[in-house]
């Protein structure tokens, strides 16, 4: 019988329900809480309490994994302090790592990989292994749609436990550096702030499907905590992002032309840099073509833009979709030449290297069959449980330590 651990996941049940599948595959389960929120939506055969700090972790996560001969560990994410040192611990130890993450796709899929994710993917990228690939014919079962009031309602009853147990852990320091007063505050201020703008910002949209048309470069911002731009640039912050772009437009972009900077759904209730970007772009000489917007439609904005600029968004993928020429600030597994601009900021505003859209067909359906998983974490869960099973229970199933990545993805696509 195989054993595995859970670490912290997304927010809601998603685990507690992936876990109990294993279970009924014969897995001995076991989850690992860091607060009252872990606890509040775990469960496992075995259910631990994490209450020391950071620098008691790795030898209490090494001993742990040891002393109950641990074959996979699970997690949300490969950045947070905790699941970094685990994967470390993990690697050294020839146990599997399974990382869960938001789709490269969206919004009907959900990432797992084994090792990492996003930069620190072990998929092989590169051009001859995408050509060499013969796609299975794989297709998307389900439309998941928006999860905004999901995620909002996991998150409340997230951080209300965390708070009613903060004693419980008093070591434990959240990965996004808020506490419960002010995270629930920011998820009610984002709840306001979507009704508001979709009065304030209604001619925004009409706007650029209009006259400016083909005219504008669009910016998507990252959320100010993300691990993207932490982890994965050489960026300070998204204000040193929007100083960056806002700065290389007004010196490199034809006159004519006009900056859209969008706002991260998510990041809604969280921070605002409206008075930053009217600064800058006063300071630059571009005040009058640099728009600041919300909850626009992103297909639509996709369909009517000149180029995307983004730091290692998955909406750069999302642009290439929609052939879009795009330029990177930082890593991404998606930078593969014939996708996106090969050359500097200052270039892609005249010159930007268009998509092949024929590398993008054979990339999209390559990423699509060895790392997504229909359905999401928090809607129509059930279909992402499956298709997580499917990928998890070759390698925990038998025992192994070490995933064969051939073997594991040939059970997987057999079973879907």
């Amino acid at each position: 019988m195989s054993s595995v651990v859970f670490l912290q996941g997304p927010l809601g049940p998603f685990f507690a329900k992936l876990a109990r599948r294993l279970a009924r595959h014969g897995a001995e389960t076991h989850k690992i809480n860091f607060n009252g929120g872990d606890r509040h939506f775990c469960w496992a055969h075995r259910r631990v309490d994490y209450t020391g700090g950071h620098r008691d972790w790795s030898a209490f996560f090494r001993s742990y994994l040891v002393e109950h001969q641990i074959d996979a560990v699970f997690v949300y994410g490969d950045c947070r302090y905790y699941h970094r040192v685990a994967g470390e611990i993990c690697e050294e130890l020839g146990v599997a790592f399974g990382v869960f993450e938001e789709g490269y796709l969206r919004p009907d899929f959900v990432t797992f990989e084994w090792h990492g994710v996003n930069a620190n993917s072990h998929t092989d990228w590169s051009i001859p292994a995408i050509d060499s690939y013969r796609p299975r014919g794989r297709k998307p079962s389900v439309k998941v749609g928006p999860t905004f009031w999901q995620r909002t309602k996991y998150a409340c009853r997230y951080y209300l436990f965390a708070r009613l147990a903060r004693g419980e852990f008093p070591h434990y320091h959240h990965h996004r550096g808020r506490g419960w007063v002010g995270e629930g505050l920011c998820w009610l201020r984002s709840f306001y702030r979507k009704g508001l703008y979709r009065l304030t910002e209604r001619s925004i949209q009409p706007r650029l499907a209009g006259e400016l048309s083909g005219r504008f470069y669009l910016f998507p911002l990252q959320t100010r905590d993300d691990f993207q731009l932490r982890t994965h640039s050489d960026l300070l912050s998204i204000e040193n992002s929007i100083d960056e772009v806002i700065s290389s437009f007004a010196a490199n972009a034809e006159p004519t032309a006009f900056l859209v900077i969008k706002h991260h759904p998510m990041d809604r209730g969280f921070c605002h840099y409206g008075r930053l970007i009217r600064t800058l772009a006063a300071q630059q000489g571009v005040k009058r073509r640099v728009i600041y917007c919300h909850d626009q439609h992103l297909p639509t904005l996709l369909d009517h833009a000149r180029g995307v600029v983004t730091i290692n968004s998955t909406v750069g993928i999302s642009a290439l979709l929609h052939r879009v020429p795009t330029k990177l600030l930082g890593r991404a597994l998606y930078d593969i030449p014939g996708l996106t601009h090969g050359g500097d900021l200052a270039s892609f505003w005249r010159d930007a290297d268009a998509v092949d859209p024929q590398l993008f067909r054979r990339f999209r359906q390559y990423l699509y069959e060895l790392t997504q998983l229909d359905g999401s974490f928090f809607k129509m869960a059930g279909y992402a449980v499956d298709a997580a099973s499917l990928r998890i229970l070759p390698v925990v199933g038998s025992g192994r330590r070490i995933p064969v990545p051939e073997k594991e993805e040939a059970a997987y696509l057999a079973g879907s």
